[in-house]
């Protein structure tokens, strides 16, 4: 009987810490994503302009 409990409170605290570390690195990856999309919304925007010869769409050489 008394094993069965051990292996039940272990099981338990490693739940509990795997679900804090799982919280933790979400709100982290938030916030890293938070300033990722700051950053992209702060650069120009490109300009493209389709290559009559390929067809293929290039970013426009003006500045």
């Amino acid at each position: 009987m008394m094993p069965q409990v051990v292996m039940l409170a272990l099981l338990g605290t490693l739940g509990v810490i795997t679900a804090r570390t799982l919280m933790r690195t979400r709100e982290r990856v938030a916030v890293r994503m938070r300033e990722a999309e700051r950053a992209m919304a702060e650069r120009p925007m490109a300009t493209l302009v389709q290559d009559p010869v390929t067809g293929i769409y290039r970013p426009c050489d003006r500045v």
